[in-house]
């Protein structure tokens, strides 16, 4: 039973299929994690723009990026920062930026348990997706990456977003679907559901750590890093 099946109806569901959508796009040989927006104020009940859930992924998110690293995956981080000039905050139809507590630098600290290691890349954005305005796509480019493993917050907001930037772009899109979270249940399914019919595939975790530990174990042919002349 797929998560999207107690709110899309089986004869759209069905629609979908008879079109020719989803189906699978498959794993790629050098993958690369992003975590998207784990942050304070996207985590931690205190702050309005934290979901039910987020504590749960947080733990989700630290089991595929321990194994990301296990793996010699380049990971990605990507976070936002306290923006007071409206041109610069943009036109978010939503009144919590202007609260104090968001003016706290503490607000914008990725949470603890998924913290970047010394010399991995934190993106720090000003728009849903982590492509939009960084250098993000010439990151990945440089490693060889195929596959993005997008995990993060909030699913039918800033996760959609770089989803559909990485397709754009021309990766392979892997969703684990427990690594992923959403203020509102029915719109974290219902994007889930966008997102596997046409850009990607939303998957198990499980299934994600099976291909993980595959490119430890050299499963999967990855480029091999160009060495200095001697």
């Amino acid at each position: 039973m797929a998560i999207w099946d107690d709110v899309i109806p089986k004869e759209e569901q069905a629609l979908y299929e008879r079109g020719g959508w989803g189906g699978r796009v498959g794993f790629g040989r050098r993958p690369a994690l992003l975590v998207v927006d784990m942050y304070t104020a996207f985590v931690h009940p205190a702050y309005p723009f934290s979901s039910p859930s987020a504590p749960a992924t947080v733990q989700a998110i630290r089991v595929v990026l321990n194994a990301a690293r296990a793996a010699g995956c380049p990971v990605f981080f990507s976070k936002a920062q306290p923006r007071s000039i409206p041109a610069e905050r943009g036109r978010w139809k939503v009144t919590a930026t202007r609260q104090p507590i968001m003016a706290d630098p503490a607000a914008y600290e990725i949470v603890p348990e998924v913290a970047p290691l010394e010399g991995e890349t934190v993106i720090v954005k000003s728009a849903p997706s982590a492509f939009w305005g960084t250098d993000l796509a010439g990151y990945l480019i440089y490693h060889s990456v195929d596959t993005v493993i997008v995990t993060g917050t909030v699913t039918s907001g800033c996760v959609r977003d770089t989803a559909l930037d990485a397709f754009n772009y021309n990766f392979r899109v892997v969703v684990p679907e427990e690594c992923v979270c959403d203020r509102g249940m029915t719109s974290h399914k219902v994007t889930l559901f966008d997102i596997h019919m046409k850009y990607g595939d939303v998957v198990p975790m499980a299934e994600v750590l099976e291909y993980l530990n595959g490119v430890r174990q050299g499963e999967h042919a990855r480029p091999v890093s160009a060495r200095p002349s001697r």
